[in-house]
């Protein structure tokens, strides 16, 4: 039974480290692209007019 247990523990403390690494990417992801619809960087902006 104890091996049971550790092996539970071990499964649980995996998936939650891959839940959290999974939110971490998709958070980022959605933030980096969260840009308005034909919405111009200031920089690119620049670029464009000199």
């Amino acid at each position: 039974m104890n091996s049971l247990t550790s092996t539970l523990y071990r499964d649980l403390t995996c998936a939650s480290g891959a839940a959290l690494i999974t939110l971490v990417l998709s958070l980022s992801f959605v933030q980096s692209t969260s840009a308005a619809p034909f919405h111009v960087a200031p920089a690119a902006q620049s670029a464009q007019s000199a």
